[in-house]
């Protein structure tokens, strides 16, 4: 590809192809870099409870409430009277369901009924203040 006598074009291709690998270079390894140093904060982490609790039971329970029956709250004096107050109820409750209230055995992994459960126990012991 010698165009010319003194070789200008050859030598622009190649400072450009030279820039080119530099650059791609210089890219790849940013790249690399934030992957290796960002990769935790775009690891798609478990589902937290109350994120959980916000795609499941909020429609139902918004800040520990009952919108179909308003006796039976998750509300912690409510959770003792009906006797679901421990991690165990709690999650068999969230399991198998209730009178209107449904199972979610099919649609949560034991580890997410888990994670549900011991949330709806921690906010019911600090009266929903956080929701």
């Amino acid at each position: 590809m010698n165009l010319s006598s003194d070789g200008q074009p050859v030598k622009l291709c190649r400072s450009v192809f030279v820039i080119c690998q530099k650059i791609g270079l210089g890219v790849v390894l940013v790249g690399a870099w934030m992957m290796f140093n960002l990769s935790s904060a775009w690891a798609i982490a478990p589902e937290s409870g109350a994120a959980l609790f916000e795609s499941h039971c909020a429609g139902c329970h918004p800040r520990g409430g009952n919108i179909v029956r308003r006796r039976q709250t998750l509300k912690l004096k409510s959770l003792q009277r009906d006797g679901y107050d421990t991690l165990e109820t709690i999650a068999d409750l969230v399991s198998q369901g209730r009178n209107n209230m449904p199972g979610f055995e099919e649609t949560l992994t034991p580890p997410q009924i888990g994670t549900l459960a011991q949330f709806v126990l921690d906010q019911a012991n600090h009266g929903w203040a956080n929701r």
